[in-house]
């Protein structure tokens, strides 16, 4: 039977300075399959809540809709049993959000943690990015629900289910595709990882940056201090400290465009189908466009990110939305930064 050849995608750029940042890679092509099945798989939730006049339903089922994110080139069995972890993974970091949510150090602390272990086990398994980001992205979400645990376990179990869909979805292709994908040999154990010195202190960082940067974004009375988390810990995905410098320029950037888009969006007051078709064509945009470059993804990202967490709060104001946004990321990304460097600068001089 003939195998499907496995092409890896470089998703950083290895130019230096701002040619870099703004550096478009030359990939073999779009990924076309992956794209389609991730905008269906965030986008139909929105669409079956539309039809039954529950929104929230659909931005709740986004959350486990964000395993679609790590489909790769591996073989069925590997994917399917990946997609299911990531599942677990993403509703225990989402539930975690929520129990924890009550207070400041709480709050930190949770986000710390599970910046650390996502960190870790995405390094040890070796899984291609977002690797541990969304863990950290649907955790800042949860603390922003302010309910009682009886009451979290709807959204815990819509969640549960949108992350069903996306499975689904991912290996739907098994179906129509007769040819059958290489199985990739990784090795990944826990004693290897535990004795490999780069990925336990990157995992460190990274669980200490984000705590850190709670704080801070608590410290200044931030609204909604986990976004200050999660662009800290979109640039601390970086190896090195040119990518990680790379990635602050980016985030920043297209944060900076990506947040008036949701703005804009959010303005209009869009109905709930209109709603749904934007989901979907976020999340395409994103999955053609992350591979190319990631400042232009970012564009895209944001204002996704904005409309499952901000649609149907009553507390919105557009204006003030897009003011916090810009400045918790510019703190998010200045912590990764300022973080990344001090570390650089020890092992230097060690």
């Amino acid at each position: 039977m003939k195998k499907k050849k496995i092409i890896k995608i470089r998703t950083t750029s290895k130019h230096k300075g701002w040619r870099g940042v703004f550096h478009i890679n030359r990939t073999p092509k779009y990924p076309w399959k992956k794209a389609i099945s991730a905008a269906i798989t965030m986008g139909l939730p929105f669409l079956i809540g539309a039809l039954f006049g529950h929104i929230e339903w659909g931005l709740l089922a986004g959350i486990g809709g964000f395993t679609s994110l790590y489909v790769h080139n591996e073989s069925y069995k590997q994917r399917a049993i990946k997609l299911i972890i990531v599942n677990i993974g993403l509703v225990v970091s989402f539930a975690l959000g929520i129990i924890c949510g009550f207070s400041f150090l709480s709050t930190s602390l949770i986000l710390g943690i599970i910046s650390f272990l996502s960190t870790f086990i995405c390094s040890a398994y070796k899984v291609p990015p977002p690797s541990g980001y969304f863990f950290v992205l649907v955790c800042g979400i949860g603390t922003g629900l302010q309910m009682t645990l009886t009451a979290a376990l709807l959204p815990i179990g819509i969640a549960l289910m949108g992350g069903c869909l996306a499975w689904l979805i991912g290996m739907s292709e098994w179906f129509f595709d007769i040819k059958e994908i290489t199985q990739t040999t990784r090795n990944h154990t826990w004693k290897a990882a535990l004795n490999d010195s780069s990925i336990l202190l990157a995992s460190i960082r990274n669980g200490a940056a984000i705590f850190v940067a709670t704080l801070i974004a608590f410290a200044l009375g931030f609204h909604r201090p986990y976004w200050v988390s999660i662009s800290c810990a979109s640039v601390l995905q970086g190896a090195t400290i040119s990518i990680i410098l790379h990635r602050s320029f980016q985030r920043s950037i297209g944060t900076a465009v990506g947040v008036f888009i949701a703005g804009g969006i959010l303005a209009l007051q869009p109905s709930y189908w209109l709603l749904g078709l934007c989901v979907m064509t976020l999340q395409f945009l994103v999955e053609m466009i992350i591979v190319r470059n990631y400042a232009f993804a970012v564009v895209f990202i944001t204002p996704l990110a904005l409309l499952i967490a901000e649609t149907g709060r009553s507390d919105t104001v557009i204006p003030a939305l897009i003011e916090a946004r810009l400045l918790e990321t510019l703190l998010g990304c200045a912590i990764g930064l300022a973080t990344a460097y001090l570390i650089w600068k020890r092992s230097e001089k060690s």
